[in-house]
């Protein structure tokens, strides 16, 4: 199954469809995908010197790929594009609102398609639409992630209630191209599209794609939690669309503050441990059930 041959995938099924091609047959599979949460992630747990235990943590996916060509580099594919050489032998091109803290199976908002070839690496869409699109955020619209909860720090028992939202638009997230002649080096859809690799997945007849998603993961990272603004700051009040809760203080919505601003590195911090968290995060599997 090739993407689209665009110079940003759009998530239309029937167009995606027909460009499969498998080398196991054209034979067109079916199947219905679920997200779920991971056991124990409403539990608390350690992490760099501090208890951690959420309360509430919700992710949107928009869309997942799986890919014939095992990944580059590693974990990650390692290109400016983000349309990635290979064939895609599988596709959920809809979306879906994940309650992180729920281990019932969540359907995605369309059937999922492919072919039986078998799939080696495999990508998460974190938006709806145009993965390169400067801004996609409009009220209303689910943002990637939002989460609350508390952390205790270990060393003297500090209680801090926190909250966090996450969007992805070239405003907070976008990583300005260092190199002279070449401002596309770094585009805001490679921000919204997760890499992976551990993976080995093949489509049958009758099953059904499952994506387990364990926030825990995300925190192997360390974040000083005394360190964060006030909900009612400056830094807290950058997305419209977030859900704080009770907390008293906020990882902002942003990898771009400038300066010394509080809660500038922990906003940088939590977004790269959402990209960059790997199977201790992301699970996808196929099954005769979800």
């Amino acid at each position: 199954m090739k993407k689209l041959l665009l110079a940003v995938p759009l998530f239309v099924a029937a167009s995606a469809v027909a460009a499969c091609n498998g080398t196991t047959g054209d034979q067109i599979i079916t199947f219905p995908a679920y997200a779920r949460g991971a056991p124990g992630a409403g539990e608390p747990f350690e992490s760099n010197g501090w208890t951690i235990q959420l309360t509430s943590a919700q992710m949107y996916v928009g869309a997942v790929y799986v890919n014939q060509s095992p990944p580059q580099n590693g974990a990650t594919f390692n290109s400016p594009s983000c349309i990635d050489p290979g064939l895609y032998c599988a596709q959920v091109p809809g979306g879906v609102q994940v309650n992180l803290l729920s281990t019932t199976p969540q359907e995605f908002a369309v059937q999922g398609s492919g072919t039986a070839d078998l799939g080696l690496s495999w990508e998460i869409y974190l938006v709806d639409g145009d993965v390169n699109a400067p801004d996609i955020t409009t009220f209303g619209a689910p943002n990637s992630v939002d989460l609350q909860g508390t952390a205790k720090r270990d060393s003297d028992g500090l209680m801090v209630s926190w909250a966090a939202t996450v969007t992805i638009n070239a405003g907070n997230r976008g990583v300005p191209s260092q190199e002279p002649g070449q401002p596309g080096l770094n585009p805001i859809c490679k921000q919204r599209i997760i890499e992976l690799g551990d993976l080995a997945l093949q489509l049958s007849p009758g099953g059904s794609l499952l994506l387990t998603i364990d926030p825990r993961g995300w925190f192997k990272v360390p974040i000083d939690f005394s360190s964060l603004p006030s909900v009612a700051s400056q830094q807290c009040s950058l997305d419209q669309n977030s859900m704080f809760g009770d907390a008293r203080v906020c990882i902002p919505d942003s990898s771009r503050l400038g300066g010394q601003m509080a809660g500038q590195q922990q906003a940088i911090t939590l977004f790269n441990g959402i990209q960059t968290a790997g199977s201790a995060a992301y699970v996808l599997t196929y099954s005769k059930s979800p």
